[in-house]
This record gives C-alpha cells, structure tokens and sequence, in this order.
C-alpha cells in the first residue's frame, strides 16, 4: 500500500509542477514551489508529508532544475522553497 501512495503522491506532483509550469502570456520562465505546497499534495494523497518534501528534494536534477531560495532557509526545517527552471513532466517514473 505504501508504494501505490508514493506512486499516486509522484502523479499528482507531476501534475501539480506541471500546471505551475504552464507558461501565461508574458510569463517568467521558472516558478517558485514552496514546501507546503508540496505538502499539500502528499496531504491529499495520504503520504507522510516529511517524506514528500524529502523525495522532492532528492528529484533535483533528476526531474526538475532550479535553485532552493536562500531567503526560504530556517533552521528548523532548512529549506523551504524552490525556483524551479524546468520539470519533467514522466517525474512519475522514478524517485
């Protein structure tokens, strides 16, 4: 059962990043994903949102680029925000 909740959890981010990412006319490039809107997602999927964070962070480079944003960094949760460039939409697929 775990599994199948991180595999609906990495579906419904895919779509989450990629409705973010759907450029508006005149639009900037990237977009700015914080952690409780990634925890929002896993929320809805009934995955540990702690570990939802964790799997995004670790999907850097491999499913999507960008930057974490200095100004989101805490002490007790370090970061906490991210400027993506680009994301790939199959995120699905791996982790």
């Amino acid at each position: 059962m775990a599994s199948d909740t991180k595999q609906q959890y990495l579906r419904q981010l895919s779509e989450f990043l990629g409705e973010k990412m759907r450029p508006a006319p005149k639009a900037r490039p990237d977009i700015i994903v914080s952690r409780h809107e990634v925890e929002e997602v896993a929320r809805s999927v009934g995955f540990d949102e702690e570990e939802a964070w964790r799997i995004f962070t670790r999907l850097k480079g491999h499913a999507w680029q960008g930057h974490y944003m200095a100004e989101s960094r805490s002490e007790e949760r370090g970061y906490t925000a991210a400027r993506l460039t680009w994301v790939d939409h199959g995120l699905r697929r791996g982790s």
